[in-house]
């Protein structure tokens, strides 16, 4: 499961019962000065520290790279990705099937990315819930929904371009049932973290001289934790991945064979015209500006190969990298002896993987509105443009055409 609280690991390894009355001493001892670990060293702090304040400010102002690259230019991630949203619900010449899921997208990254960078290095470092027991309930499950939201809409993504490319290229799907498919994600999402919300309360270590209120979750048995870790951990990371390896697969396969027939096209009318020039004996400059239209076509195609591939492999990349980690962390502290498990040398190293993982998970925040943005340039050039405010009789001509493919390969 991807925790984006960890405070609810805190009580799991702790070595002490859970108390409930919500009273403190007044010599009562710090947690972290009772049970020192690794996180603590100034080090980790400073490098924590460090990596999410990039990571926020690159989601808030950061430059991302030129424009040739995949990614934009002087334009933040999260700007992008509320220029992606005020786009999307402005113009209905964009509420298209895919933007709407892309749509929701941003929205779940804008959800975990406000809530949970800021908050998480300080829970996991601290190892106490500072913010009272109505956001502890409230946060965390406005956070699991964001991520269960995220995830099903790359499944969404990739199941709509699948149809829309290999099974029926005619046929798309329509706006009407993109909406409703995407209210059922949400109330899906809802009802998944119902049982995470349900359990997750404040409590102390008073009978331990313990400082500080900590939010976590209690179950009535471990096996019924470990039942929802494990279903959570399948139906956000092991269908997801399945059914994205599987789309993307088959896309990649489906435009692969498409390219090399085009290249194949190609290479027949070059020869022809080869063959033309040898019968005339000599080459005239029609034939001259038809050939070289017919190579630099053939280069467009083969660098349009070229992207696709690299971004089909990516979104499954991407998704992997960021999502397994945390989840199987997660996962595997369930069903093992943490302690022992991430213990060495005498040190316990959760809380530093657990951060670690989590950080990972917060990469794709950054990644995915701009990956999946690239995959139409078009709809990328207009939310830049809304973005800017600049030219903004341009953006409206832009919003009034009919929106069609390009040359360019819209996946």
């Amino acid at each position: 499961m991807l925790k984006v609280t960890v405070p609810e690991s805190q009580s799991r390894f702790c070595p002490c019962d859970l108390g409930s009355s919500s009273g403190m001493r007044n010599d009562c001892t710090v947690y972290i000065e009772k049970y020192p670990d690794p996180s603590h060293h100034p080090v980790i702090i400073l490098l924590a520290a460090a990596l999410y304040t990039l990571v926020f400010i690159v989601s808030l102002a950061g430059n991302l790279g030129e424009p040739q690259n995949y990614f934009i230019h002087s334009v933040s991630t999260d700007t992008f990705i509320l220029g992606v949203i005020y786009a999307t619900v402005y113009h209905r010449s964009l509420q298209t099937v895919q933007n709407i899921f892309i749509v929701n997208l941003a929205i779940s990254d804008v959800i975990v990315c406000l809530l949970s960078i800021p908050l998480t290095p300080v829970t996991t470092i601290a190892k106490q819930w500072y913010f009272g027991s109505t956001l502890c309930r409230a946060v965390g499950g406005i956070q699991a929904i964001g991520i269960f939201i995220g995830t099903f809409s790359l499944c969404a993504i990739a199941i709509d371009r699948y149809f829309r490319l290999v099974i029926a290229p005619g046929s798309p799907l329509h706006k009407r049932c993109a909406i409703r498919i995407t209210i059922l994600l949400w109330v899906f999402s809802i009802l998944a973290t119902l049982p995470y919300v349900y359990h997750m309360e404040m409590v102390d270590y008073k009978h331990l001289n313990i400082c500080g209120e900590f939010c976590t979750e209690k179950w009535p048995s471990p096996s019924s934790k470990r039942v929802y870790t494990l279903f959570v951990f399948v139906i956000q990371f092991v269908i997801p991945f399945t059914i994205m390896t599987l789309c993307y697969q088959a896309i990649f396969s489906f435009l692969r064979r498409r390219a090399e027939s085009r290249l194949m096209s190609i290479a027949q009318q070059v020869n022809l015209m080869y063959m033309v020039a040898a019968t005339a004996g000599r080459e005239t400059q029609q034939h001259k500006e038809q050939l070289t239209h017919l190579i630099e076509q053939k280069k467009r195609v083969v660098a349009q190969k070229r992207r696709v591939t690299v971004i089909l492999v990516s979104m499954v990349v991407v998704f992997f990298v960021t999502s397994l980690p945390h989840n199987l962390v997660s996962t595997l502290m369930e069903f093992t002896d943490s302690t022992e498990l991430l213990t060495y040398q005498g040190s316990d190293f959760t809380y530093i993987i657990n951060l670690a993982t989590h950080f990972l998970a917060m990469l794709s925040c950054a990644i995915s509105p701009l990956l999946y943005s690239y995959l139409n340039p078009e709809f990328r050039e207009f939310v830049l443009n809304a973005i800017s405010g600049i030219n903004i009789k341009w953006a409206n001509q832009l919003a009034n055409r009919s929106w069609h493919p390009t040359q360019t390969t819209v996946l």
